[in-house]
């Protein structure tokens, strides 16, 4: 039986998250923050992260939990948490899992808002940002989409101009809330 190895930083920021759902990014934020990780930048960290995620995905280990609009979220399974409930590994050396499925753990229909982790507040409010941001970029695609399409299709224009509405107000909602963040962080200097 072939085993799959898993990098004990990784491991450590995998059980950090246990019982919670997390983002590629949420896991890659964890993994970073290890003095040990060999990874000092994002994008190879988040790489080495995600191809970590999808070997555990094969083995059972995790789950993409369904799509509720926003960046997919995973969870680790049952058969994870059955195996590593008690870990206590040293932080050098390697740990192996068994590659075999497990039964998927439900998954939440709504995920719940996240509490911000007292010893990782920095991480979870860039973590925040970044995804307000994501989303309000998304928002102003799709109301300049809908300004384009009251143009080219009259037709549609007075349910374009509603959902046009709806999407500029989401945007200025979303840039109040980075605006918040971005004067908590640079306030604090923790930018």
């Amino acid at each position: 039986m072939s085993t799959i190895q898993i990098k004990p930083e990784l491991l450590h920021a995998l059980t950090a998250l246990q019982g919670d759902s997390f983002t590629v990014a949420m896991l890659t934020t964890y993994y970073l923050d290890r003095p040990e990780s060999p990874h000092r930048s994002k994008k190879p960290a988040r790489q080495f992260v995600y191809r970590n995620m999808v070997r555990l995905m094969k083995a059972g280990l995790m789950e993409k939990l369904p799509d509720d609009g926003g960046w997919p979220k995973y969870q680790l399974t049952q058969k994870f948490r059955s195996q590593y409930s008690s870990l206590k590994k040293p932080a050098s050396a390697l740990s192996t899992l068994p590659p075999k499925a497990a039964p998927p753990v439900k998954a939440l229909a709504k995920a719940k808002p996240k509490k911000i982790q007292p010893k990782k507040p920095v991480a979870a409010l860039r973590e925040r940002l970044s995804k307000h941001r994501s989303d309000m970029l998304c928002a102003l695609g799709e109301a300049e989409e809908y300004e384009s399409l009251c143009k080219e299709l009259p037709e549609f224009s007075e349910e374009a101009q509603s959902l046009y509405a709806e999407a500029r107000e989401r945007s200025a909602l979303l840039l109040g809330k980075i605006k918040a963040l971005e004067s908590l962080l640079s306030s604090n200097n923790l930018r």
